[in-house]
């Protein structure tokens, strides 16, 4: 009788043991994209600094840097703001915003999580 009761303690334990690793991994998994993320709006917020006039090639730095760690980002993840007029010291702004598959939370009905970053640099040259 003893070892029937631990054998099912124990079955309980390491599936509620797996729900949290998998919870765990879920939240990294998000933190990885997340500073990844907020690496590529800076890399595009300092490109846009130097160069307000070529958002398409802003665009297509973050979309680089999100690349180099395994992020696919399309042209609507990514959010440039401009000031007007331009100025030099003015701020520019770059949003990136992507949605994360899950593990475990897909049991509880959450399949992606939208992980975002924002960087923002001040305008160095206007033109």
């Amino acid at each position: 009788m003893r070892r029937g009761q631990a054998l099912l303690e124990l079955a309980l334990a390491l599936s509620f043991l797996l729900l949290v690793l998998a919870g765990i991994a879920d939240y990294g998994r998000a933190l990885i994209v997340s500073v990844t993320l907020a690496n590529a709006a800076r890399e595009g917020a300092h490109y846009v600094a130097r160069n307000p006039n070529d958002l398409a090639g802003a665009r297509q730095i973050v979309r680089q840097e999100a690349a180099n760690a395994g992020i696919t980002l399309s042209d609507a993840d990514i959010q440039i703001t401009l000031p007007s007029p331009l100025q030099p010291g003015q701020p520019v702004t770059v949003q990136v915003r992507t949605q994360v598959p899950t593990i475990m939370a897909r049991f509880i009905g959450v399949n992606y999580l939208t992980v975002g970053a924002k960087a923002t640099a001040p305008l160095l040259a206007a033109q």
